[in-house]
């Protein structure tokens, strides 16, 4: 059975609704898949409003929901605390947290009872090595921790720990011992396959050895029992011991998963991700200079084929351009008809989607996207090295990227030596951003999606609007977005404010924090297309708000890449103008000056 996606939209929350200066307040009391029914709260009367007016509403930030239960509510402000910047120990337990709630979740069980989600946790218990989760969580935890995250809207942020560990959580072998018990268990752990005894008698062998060089027998070490190391054991993962005994593919065919393959029906439950460099020169629209052949990081939805956003860029593929791509995605394409009216159709694909697919590049590896999808609730499926396959959707996508839309523009690259050297592709290149940009949003949404793709079984407008009813699609307000997506740094608060990448960042709001708490050093975002604020964390009251530049003129819509570009140009201008050889005349001036007071002194003497 499919599992539809959670709607942000439900029975009995709020949504206030900004007109003119003016709040209204409406009560939710009904949810189709293409409508809402609200209730103005005052009047009473009723009205229906379509799903896509209320989402472009929303990520305008001009309609705010307004959840029922006040958990919730508090967790997806705009300016609420995302999960990155939480504590590392907190993110920790609430990622393994997260692990056993999305299996039970996964698993689709007619009820939440005992019976069946206790050997759900047991497996999930055995399967994985867990670093904060000492034994077997209660199925009553379990359950908690799934009526927390339902609670709070399927997000993750419902699982990090409010109050600090209770109860004695001491270690009950001292620690002393615990680089000889480390010792014995890597003795377990070899190839050669000893036995629980033998392990455990290199274990005495090593503390009543050291014990010879203490001569008082008070402070002698004490060797744990059989039964201490045998639990101790039995907390290393099975997994990873067989790894350790007889290699990785031994353990992943023992312990790999039975089961189907899962069957992808519906829009957004499973998209991929990917980048590329285009076969296409681009020059700059003031000076004509030739700026590079751009990456395109596109995310495409596997079951309709649609295009689902992308991101166009000079820099190396990071976490900025599968940030910027996701961001594109998950937001309505309202600005098309605005900035291309060039371009004929609509574009309807936008949502978070259920499942994100890349591969093992570094940029996808990164803490920050981890992090970001976990606050989205959004899956990584990690696909194994060398696997082109597994993401067939964007791969097809980029061929078809390159052989339609750049085969016959000027400037494109050949990927062959010798048709290259018969075309000078830099030399013919004429095409700037802006009109690459115009070109792509005309072949994306005129073409690509109103054309058969997939061997010629689908039209991936068509089969994106089929599903349009059936998934309720999950947005959010832009700004909470871009918070969620941004990247996150640390500088102290001094008394001209944050000077981040040398550019200087005050306003009244700064000077109350650290008029408050002092000179500390502070946590805030930022984002890479636009340095002209930064978002800085009060993390006394748990929220952000949001810090200009001084210099607006000139860091308001500065990209980073554009700013290193500018330090690393002024530093050279600033090198080149000074006349080396006139430094080394006034240097040489004044050591004669210094020899000429010492001799005059001297002979003074």
């Amino acid at each position: 059975m499919v599992k539809a996606m959670n709607s942000i939209y439900k029975a009995g929350d709020f949504i206030v609704i900004k007109s003119d200066d003016v709040e209204k307040q409406f009560e939710i009391i009904e949810c189709g898949s293409n409508f809402v029914r609200i209730r103005d709260y005052f009047s009473q009367v009723e009205s229906k409003r379509k799903v896509t007016e209320l989402d472009e509403l929303v990520v305008a930030g001009i309609a705010k929901i307004m959840p029922k239960n006040l958990i919730e509510r508090e967790l997806h402000k705009s300016n609420a605390v995302d999960f990155a910047s939480y504590p590392e120990h907190n993110k920790l337990i609430a990622r393994e947290r997260f692990i056993f709630v999305c299996a039970i979740i996964d698993a689709d069980l007619p009820s939440n009872s005992e019976v069946r989600i206790t050997p759900i946790v047991s497996d999930i218990f055995k399967e994985h090595s867990f670093e904060t989760i000492d034994k077997q969580p209660s199925t009553r935890n379990v359950q908690r921790w799934i009526k927390s995250y339902r609670t709070a809207n399927n997000s993750i942020r419902a699982l990090i720990p409010l109050t600090s560990s209770k109860g004695n959580r001491k270690p009950k072998v001292k620690e002393e011992i615990e680089h000889y018990m480390a010792a014995a268990i890597s003795h377990f752990k070899q190839r050669e396959k000893p036995i629980i005894s033998s392990s455990y008698d290199h274990l005495k062998t090593l503390i009543e050895y050291d014990n010879i060089l203490i001569s008082d027998k008070s402070k002698k070490r004490r060797v744990p029992s059989l039964t201490a190391f045998i639990k101790r054991l039995e907390k290393e993962a099975p997994k990873p011991l067989m790894i350790a005994r007889e290699g990785k593919r031994a353990a992943n065919i023992a312990f790999k998963e039975t089961k189907n393959t899962q069957d992808i029906s519906l829009i957004l439950q499973r998209v991929e991700a990917d980048h590329t460099q285009l076969d296409l020169f681009i020059v700059d629209k003031k000076s004509s200079l030739v700026l590079g052949r751009p990456y395109v990081t596109a995310i495409l939805d596997y079951k309709s084929k649609s295009v689902l956003g992308f991101y166009i860029g000079f820099e190396s593929p990071s976490y900025l351009s599968i940030a910027r791509a996701l961001r594109h995605a998950i937001l309505p394409k309202s600005y098309l008809k605005g900035l291309y009216p060039e371009v004929v159709n609509d574009w309807p694909c936008y949502g978070i989607p259920r499942v994100l697919v890349v591969d093992r590049g570094k940029d996808f590896e990164s803490i920050a996207l981890v992090d970001a999808c976990l606050d989205l609730n959004i899956r990584i499926h990690r696909n194994p090295g060398r696997h082109p396959w597994y993401k067939g959707t964007v791969e097809r996508y980029f061929r078809s990227l390159n052989d339609d839309l750049l085969s016959d523009k000027r400037g494109k690259v050949f990927p062959n030596i010798v048709d290259s050297n018969a075309y000078n592709s830099e030399k013919n290149a004429v095409i700037t951003m802006d009109l690459f940009l115009q070109i792509f949003h005309k072949w994306v949404v005129d073409i690509y999606q109103k054309d058969l793709v997939s061997k010629g079984t689908i039209i991936p407008n068509e089969s994106w609007r089929e599903d349009i009813g059936r998934v309720p699609r999950r947005i959010m307000d832009r700004e909470a977005l871009d918070l969620v997506l941004a990247e996150t740094s640390n500088r102290v608060n001094t008394k001209d404010g944050i000077v981040f990448e040398h550019i200087q960042y005050d306003n009244a709001e700064l000077a109350k924090l650290r008029a408050l708490h002092g000179f500390d050093k502070v946590d805030f975002k930022y984002d890479r297309e636009d340095l002209g604020s930064i978002q800085v964390l009060n993390s006394h009251d748990q929220f952000y708000f949001k810090v200009p530049a001084v210099n607006q003129k000139y860091a308001n819509g500065l990209s980073l890449h554009q700013h290193r570009v500018v330090k690393t140009f002024h530093r050279k201008y600033l090198e080149g103008k000074v006349d080396q050889e006139a430094l080394a005349a006034a240097k040489v001036q004044i050591t004669v000056m210094i020899k000429e007071h010492f001799e005059a002194n001297k002979s003074k003497k």
